[in-house]
């Protein structure tokens, strides 16, 4: 085999240990992938020494059961690699410092090491050996310290994608971080709920000067503003949860026109939602949850054709819920203008030209889209806090409203978003009676409108929603009989409809009426002027007929005694001059 150039064992499903045969003979490899299997046991990459031509290795994404010998990787991997891809497995490295071998080389265009139990020092000596990187991606590590001992005379324009979440960085950013890699389009310095970086201060204004597509810097202290110069006309996914943000919205974002994700989730945010949000057309996600945003939810939204997930929960929302959310997608791709969470382009990670003129374009294609992590979008559905990657999250879709201070009937046009997947109103102030409408809701899967004040009858076209899994209208006013218990209806519980007493039927309680009649609860009380008039009125007319009867009483009695009328004539003849 001397003359096979690329060895593309991807995507399959082999297992067990690889085969050091595979590279026991001089070989003209150039590209070995034997990424997204499931190999175990331990490789070591000294095996790759007969494969001197070799530039492209990519072991990302095995069973996180394979361990990498390095003892003579120095010596073996001595030639330049630019393609240098792990993740999913463990180094035998004693300490889980990066690997030394990796000092040697000075040509990498991407290096990926995520998810590999490594740490230390944050090993800043990468970037400046490899002034050629484009991709540098350290997520899922326990790499500390900060980013400050990078060399200020480092200058790399070829880099366009630097990932090191979930670390344990921490420090502030150097003021001059976004001069040192002027074209970087994808920055990731997030945290997960485990671990994470705790970078803290205000960003550098060298921020300024990036053109990114994709920044995350979530769970980081970086209040409590955001610099107003960030350059946002071309950022299409912004996450920016929970690191202390507070007051309006920034005004830069008024300029995010290519905005596809927009995450703010758990910060101090307050005011109003401003009108110029809902210029943002080619908007996907808001996730606004977990703030103090007050007022009424504007009209303006609804020109956000193209969204798919709404999230507003754990605010301070007042009036009504606009009726006109029917125009909006939720997951109707014919009606949305911009029907994908694309990322930001694949950089362009390798020069073809250089080495890759036998390596087939499927290939290398595929190696331009592994690149780019997926955009990951939170959202919470049927009671837990999901994350939505990839073809999961194109297809998902969800409004949630809860934990605001919503009140009014539930629009009709609510039950036309047919696409929708979840849809939760629950903690408000919501009236009157559940629309007849959400029968329309084919997609639903979670469903939840619990602790409101609605009342009426459950529809009972809503056991046709099949793909109900999830359903709540506990702690409401509803009367009558719960729907039949077939179809979805019978996998709902008691905690599904408990907190309204004049509801009856399986899972509560027996119904006591005749078949198909219902239990109508009492009317709710007068306000509270009212009920106050209402005892003036009372007790005026009581002291008037306690009055009446007795004048009329004493009148009677005076006429049927004698005795008793003669002493109160001359009563009043001695007392009363008027009777003389």
């Amino acid at each position: 085999m001397t003359s096979l150039y690329t060895l593309g064992l991807s995507y399959n499903h082999f297992g067990g240990a690889i085969p050091p045969s595979l590279f026991s003979s001089p070989k003209s490899f150039e590209y070995i992938s034997l990424s997204r299997n499931a190999f175990e046991g331990s490789f070591s990459l000294a095996s790759l020494a007969n494969n001197s031509k070799l530039k492209v290795f990519d072991l990302r994404d095995n069973s996180h059961r394979l361990t990498l010998e390095t003892g003579d990787a120095p010596h073996a991997l001595s030639h330049q690699l630019i393609h240098f891809v792990l993740s999913n497995c463990i180094f035998d490295e004693p300490h889980g410092f990066v690997p030394s071998f990796l000092m040697q080389q000075q040509d990498l265009a991407v290096l990926e090491l995520s998810y590999t139990n490594l740490g230390g020092q944050f090993p800043s000596w990468l970037l400046e050996n490899n002034t050629k990187l484009r991709v540098f991606n350290l997520m899922d590590n326990s790499f500390s310290g900060n980013l400050n001992n990078l060399n200020s005379s480092l200058f790399n324009d070829e880099m366009q994608m630097i990932d090191v979440s979930s670390n344990s960085i921490e420090g502030e950013l150097p003021s001059y971080f976004g001069s040192i890699f002027p074209r970087l389009e994808y920055l990731n310095m997030s945290r997960n709920s485990i671990k994470g970086n705790s970078f803290r201060g205000t960003l550098p204004l060298s921020f300024c000067k990036l053109e990114l597509e994709y920044l995350d810097l979530s769970g980081n202290d970086l209040g409590p503003s955001m610099p107003s110069c960030v350059n946002a006309s071309g950022i299409t996914h912004l996450h920016l949860e929970r690191i202390n943000l507070r007051g309006p919205l920034p005004d830069f974002l008024h300029d995010a026109s290519s905005m596809v994700t927009l995450d703010l989730r758990n910060n101090a945010f307050s005011g109003v939602i401003p009108s110029w949000l809902g210029s943002l057309s080619e908007l996907r996600a808001l996730l606004l949850a977990g703030n103090s945003f007050d007022g009424l939810i504007p009209e303006e939204l609804c020109q956000l054709r193209s969204i798919s997930m709404m999230d507003l929960s754990h605010n301070k929302f007042s009036g009504r819920i606009p009726s006109c959310f029917d125009k909006l997608a939720f997951g109707n791709y014919s009606q949305a203008p911009n029907g994908t969470f694309q990322m930001p382009r694949a950089p362009f990670l390798l020069p073809f030209n250089n080495y890759g003129e036998k390596i087939p374009m499927h290939i290398y294609l595929e190696m331009l889209v592994q690149a780019s992590s997926p955009e990951e979008v939170e959202f919470t559905s049927k009671y837990r806090h999901e994350s939505y990657t990839g073809l999961v999250l194109e297809r998902m879709s969800g409004l949630d409203l809860s934990c605001n201070n919503l009140s009014g009937s539930i629009p009709l046009q609510v039950g036309y978003l047919g696409e929708i997947h979840s849809l939760n109103l629950s903690y408000n102030h919501l009236t009157g009676s559940i629309p007849v409408t959400f029968s329309n809701l084919d997609q639903i899967e979670c469903l939840d409108l619990s602790h409101n004040s609605l009342s009426g009858e459950i529809p009972l076209q809503l056991i046709e929603l099949y793909s109900l899994s999830t359903f709540s209208v506990a702690y409401n006013n509803l009367s009558g009989r719960t729907p039949e218990q077939n179809k979805q209806f019978g996998t709902f519980t008691r905690e599904s409809y408990e907190g309204n007493p004049y509801l009856c039927g399986p899972p509560l309680g027996t119904c006591n009426s005749t078949e198909g009649s219902t239990l109508a609860p009492p009317p709710p009380p007068p306000p509270a002027e009212h009920q106050e008039d209402s005892f003036k009125i009372a007790f005026a007319w009581s002291f008037a007929g306690s009055y009446a009867v007795a004048f009329l009483g004493t009148v009677l009695f005076l006429c049927l005694s004698s005795h008793y009328r003669t002493l109160f004539f001359n009563f009043l003849y001695r007392h009363v001059p008027y009777f003389r």
